[in-house]
């Protein structure tokens, strides 16, 4: 190939011909391709922010969070031993809730299924003074526990779809077909405005109302209150702890009543629902539940008399708080959560549309000063 290139040029300087020269030199492709990839730059950084960081802005497939929280030293509580006893005993103690909260199937673009399992138990009891576990003392530690299953669209992480919830192992769920509200997170920049709160307990839509704003684990949060009114869980359905049946005498004792005579006493629950949630993400940071439980008679027995109409049982009576180790947790998910969004949105396309703005600068001003190259001389007719 190489003998052959030099022939060539001998025969065309025999012949009185130029040297065959390419038509643009590397020098002469520098302003087009600078102008090509500053334009190319331009482009990603008007389009990254929309298309890349919107889709990172969806509630995440990967979801999965711990939250722990601690009863207040004020906690009165039903002593669970006690249901099988002569006499019903409500005591000082320690409760704590663990939640475990998985995005699960059906899940794609567009949805996402959330499953929290929350287990509200007797970590222990206080006892003249002195700490009794309550496995040692009966076996039975757990107040409550539910697992929640809720479909949510990824972009307004709003309920769509099946959502249901099961409160007893031995019972089916209970189906919650016009289900409204946050429960586990709120939107990536969510409006404080007009959300509401769904009550997984009493299956109550609630307004969440903005109290305040405040740091948390180095996160802006919004302070939010949602208040679930007195309900009586009976009428809600499914909840084994929403009825319970004994005689006179386990309550206590009541003028013109038999101690032998059995009452039925249905559980009401009410509680104040405080959200600190992370003001970029919706990530919720940490929570704090002001939870008040009594059994009271139902309403043809409190008719009876006075005594019965007054009459109720404590069952649970505390404040739960998250821990420190939930409240870091949270906000580092939510920093997580938000870097690869501020930097898809913010930082890349500046540096894109920056880079892209010179390398168009540099694209015009190497085309302005190129010199035209020389035009190739007519062929030698023979």
């Amino acid at each position: 190939m190489v003998v052959l290139i030099a022939f060539t040029r001998v025969v065309s300087k025999l012949n009185g011909m130029p040297e065959p020269r390419p038509r643009l030199s590397t020098r002469d492709l520098l302003g087009p391709t600078a102008l090509f990839f500053g334009a190319l730059l331009v482009a990603v950084a008007v389009a990254l922010g929309p298309v890349v960081g919107s889709m990172l802005e969806k509630v995440p497939l990967t979801v999965d969070q711990t939250w722990v929280a601690d009863g207040d030293d004020a906690t009165r509580l039903l002593d669970r031993c006690s249901l099988e006893a002569p006499r019903a005993r409500v005591l000082d103690g320690a409760v704590q809730q663990h939640r475990r909260i998985l995005a699960v199937r059906p899940a794609n673009s567009d949805v996402v299924t959330l499953q929290a399992g929350t287990a509200l138990g007797i970590d222990h009891y206080l006892i003249d003074g002195k700490s009794i576990d309550p496995d040692k003392a009966c076996g039975e530690s757990t107040i409550a526990a539910t697992i929640d299953r809720v479909t949510l669209e990824r972009a307004t992480a709003a309920p769509t779809g099946t959502s249901e919830i099961q409160y007893d192992d031995q019972s089916a769920a209970v189906a919650v077909p016009d289900r409204r509200g946050y429960t586990y997170l709120l939107p990536f920049g969510f409006t404080p405005q007009g959300a509401y709160y769904f009550d997984p307990i009493t299956r109550q839509s609630m307004p969440m109302t903005v109290a305040g704003t405040e740091t948390m684990g180095g996160r802006s949060v919004t302070h939010f209150v949602a208040s679930i009114p007195e309900t009586d869980l009976s009428g809600a359905g499914q909840d084994p702890r929403a009825v319970l049946t004994k005689p006179a005498s386990w309550f206590g004792s009541f003028p013109g009543v038999r101690p032998s005579q059995r009452l039925t006493a249905t559980l009401r629950h009410q509680a104040t629902r405080h959200l600190f949630v992370d003001q970029q993400t919706g990530v919720i940071v940490a929570e704090r539940a002001e939870i008040d439980e009594t059994y009271r008679f139902a309403p043809n027995v409190r008719a009876r008399n006075a005594a019965l109409h007054d009459f109720e049982l404590v069952n649970l009576r505390t404040t739960l708080n998250s821990d420190a180790q939930t409240v870091r947790e949270g906000a580092d998910y939510a920093a997580d959560r938000a870097w690869p969004v501020r930097m898809t949105t913010l930082i890349a396309p500046i540096i894109a549309g920056v880079l892209g703005v010179l390398l168009l600068g540099l694209g015009i001003w190497l085309l302005l000063r190129a010199t035209p190259g020389s035009t190739p001389q007519a062929s030698v007719d023979d």
